[in-house]
């Protein structure tokens, strides 16, 4: 039996799928975005129904938008395995949450207060992120890390 090169063995290299890190950056570019423009109305201490930004009001999307990061930055390096995952279902089950309890919560301060309820564009801005969130995570999800039979080996039967 002859000798094989150690190269037969080795596994294909990985190449990042593009179109998961670029979706993962621009939602974490929007989710950003979406901070700085009005979010909702909140009751001040005063008792005045005030419209905020979402830098003041949800700032845990910028937390949102840099775990993005991390994560885009990781599938140029390796296509994701458990942990990515579990990090793509727990965001995506996260973020819808987030902005539902923030729309039930201001809903309520606004009705117990007497004031009509406002959600702002930032609002709607990242709750449209989420639908390309959610797009990205499919797609990257999708990447396998397959492992691939090297070339000329045999099974015995």
């Amino acid at each position: 039996m002859p000798l094989r090169s150690l190269a037969e063995y080795q596994l294909e290299r990985y190449r990042p799928k593009r179109l998961a890190i670029v979706m993962l950056t621009a939602a974490a570019v929007l989710y950003a975005t979406s901070t700085l423009f009005n979010w909702v109305g909140v009751v001040t201490p005063t008792g005045r129904y005030v419209i905020v930004n979402g830098l003041e009001q949800a700032s845990w999307m910028l937390f949102v938008a840099l775990v993005l990061i991390a994560v885009a930055a990781r599938l140029t390096v390796a296509p994701p395995a458990g942990f990515m995952r579990f990090l793509f279902v727990g965001l995506d089950f996260a973020v819808p949450l987030g902005l539902y309890i923030e729309y039930i919560d201001n809903l309520g301060r606004a009705e117990s207060d007497g004031f009509n309820a406002y959600l702002g564009p930032g609002y709607f801005m990242a709750l449209g992120t989420t639908a390309l969130l959610i797009a990205a995570t499919v797609v990257s999800w999708r990447e396998r890390d397959v492992w691939q039979e090297p070339a000329g080996s045999e099974h015995p039967s």
